[in-house]
């Protein structure tokens, strides 16, 4: 008997709300919370910030860079480094879209590799998994996966001072 009232009860709260009319929040909305953080500066309004810019992280092994020319609405023209000491690296130059938070990557200058990496309006960050083709772009023993950047300045200009080892500069002006 209990059972039966306990399933009784969650089913009629499970109904709750169906009937309400009311704005529906899309997809691409943020929540309370992530807007309240975006209104106090905590963090940037990712569908405001642009990709344009260039991207490092330092370790230890060196300095790991990434470069975004261009803007949303017409794509961009990337390049980047990740470098795991002084003859271990991974290096390329392709090109990229993006959607919100996703950014699809594709790295043109050897084999084609094409893959989906993150972007939070700070922080760029590379999958864990990557397609075969990418390790063309790569020494042994080194490559982009899980790699990531962090936004150091905004704009074309910034970006097209981004040097790499085998390219003089990542994002050439056109």
């Amino acid at each position: 008997m209990r059972l039966a009232v306990a399933l009784l009860l969650t089913m009629s709260l499970a109904g709750c709300g169906a009937g309400e009319s009311g704005p529906e929040e899309p997809a691409a909305e943020v929540s309370s919370l992530e807007q309240a953080a975006i209104d106090a500066g905590v963090i940037p309004d990712v569908r405001k910030v642009t990709l344009s810019g260039a991207f490092e992280r330092q370790s230890d092994l060196g300095t790991d860079s990434f470069c975004a020319v261009g803007n949303d609405e017409n794509g961009y023209q990337v390049g980047m480094i990740a470098v795991f000491g002084p003859d271990s690296k991974c290096e390329g130059m392709g090109e990229a879209e993006r959607d919100g938070e996703n950014v699809r990557i594709t790295l043109n200058s050897e084999e084609k590799c094409s893959f989906t990496a993150r972007f939070d309006g700070v922080e760029l960050k590379m999958p864990g998994a990557l397609p075969d083709s990418c390790a063309s772009y790569c020494s042994p023993r080194a490559g982009f996966n899980g790699v990531s950047f962090y936004m150091i300045g905004e704009g074309d200009a910034v970006a097209r001072s981004t040097s790499g080892r085998d390219f003089d500069n990542l994002c050439p002006a056109p």
